[in-house]
């Protein structure tokens, strides 16, 4: 009997122990971490591109509704990216392709404050690595409108915050109609045609090692996530 209840009383312990852990200090998951977006300024980080600066203010001016924002050079960004009080929407490539990144801002390292450390918050393929052409800034809006989704269902959600923006796909297609061809679907959504959803393909740079392309389906009126898949070539 008396093994017994020692038995049983290492297993309490046991069991105990990590709330006793919790007790000596909060555990910030990324949906606490990004909680205050809303309160906070977005910067938007311009390219010094005239013309992808220049569509960047035009569609983050008629589009973004979810926090303040301002635009901000590339200066500017390195001088605040290492503070707390600004989100940063930002471009930045590898070998194969250019991503906008929503980022939040502030100082790295293990001491640092949970609530106020750096967190990449989620990245989006946008074109081939470099400055994007023409054909592809074509699909800015509904990245712009994807990001802003994807933060609003972070918030409030760790399993939308800690996945990519494949989290925010929606599967039912009902009263849909598909077009699967890419020049056609480009026309689609310029015209912004109600009811379709469109290919949107991101190539890899031609210098790169040209490993993979990425593939989204992408409802024209109002930018809807239905597929999105990293495919080798």
């Amino acid at each position: 009997m008396k093994a017994h209840f020692l038995k049983y009383f290492a297993l309490l312990a046991f069991l105990l122990l990590p709330l006793s852990a919790m007790g000596q200090g909060k555990v910030y998951t990324k949906s606490n971490r990004i909680a205050d977006f809303p309160t906070k300024t977005t910067k938007v980080v311009l390219t010094g591109q005239p013309i992808l600066d220049a569509l960047l203010k035009a569609e983050f001016t008629s589009r973004w509704r979810i926090s303040p924002y301002e635009f901000c050079d590339d200066a500017e960004f390195e001088q605040l990216r290492n503070g707390s009080l600004y989100y940063f929407v930002h471009f930045a490539s590898d070998d194969e392709f250019t991503y906008m990144f929503l980022s939040k801002g502030g100082p790295v390292g293990r001491n640092v404050d949970p609530l106020k450390k750096a967190t990449d918050v989620v990245s989006i393929p946008i074109s081939a690595a470099g400055t994007p052409s023409s054909d592809e800034l074509v699909y800015l809006p509904a990245f712009i409108d994807m990001i802003q989704e994807y933060v609003l269902k972070a918030m409030v959600s760790d399993r939308v915050a800690y996945s990519s923006i494949k989290a925010i796909m929606r599967r039912n297609k009902r009263g849909k109609i598909l077009c699967e061809s890419e020049s056609r679907g480009r026309e689609l959504f310029l015209d912004e045609a109600p009811g379709y959803i469109v290919p949107v393909v991101i190539e890899p740079s031609p210098e790169g090692p040209r490993k993979h392309r990425y593939e989204m389906l992408v409802s024209t009126d109002n930018h809807i996530l239905y597929s999105f898949k990293k495919s080798r070539l």
